[in-house]
């Protein structure tokens, strides 16, 4: 095989792996959750270089997370971050999967009170 039928077959493979784990993976796990709140925080981590921050949701049973989503189109964690009440119950799209020994969180993409 020549090196333009190498580069295209990689080509292939990398479209095809970013379309299984980049938007595939949130899409195939998501799911409508109902929660109560219980606290909500801002967990800030620096190796002394880079600073990274992400919203944490916490309920009676399950931790979330809250950050920006590209394959949701979901740009607004802080403002969704400052809805969620603690007492109050709410209807949330999640996706990904809770991973506590790796700080894994389910990410909520979508929230709505519930009444």
């Amino acid at each position: 095989m020549n090196k333009k039928g190498q580069v295209g077959i990689l080509v292939v493979i990398l479209v095809v792996a970013f379309c299984i784990f980049g938007l595939g993976f949130p899409l195939f796990t998501q799911k409508d959750v109902q929660i109560t709140v219980t606290k909500t925080d801002r967990i800030v981590e620096s190796n002394g270089e880079n600073v990274h921050s992400k919203y944490i949701v916490y309920t009676e049973t399950e931790s979330f997370e809250n950050t920006d989503s590209l394959a949701f189109g979901k740009f607004n964690s802080s403002d969704l971050q400052g809805q969620l009440l603690p007492g109050k119950t709410y209807v949330v799209k999640v996706y990904g999967w809770r991973i506590p020994f790796l700080s894994q969180y389910r990410n909520i993409v979508k929230i709505e009170e519930k009444l």
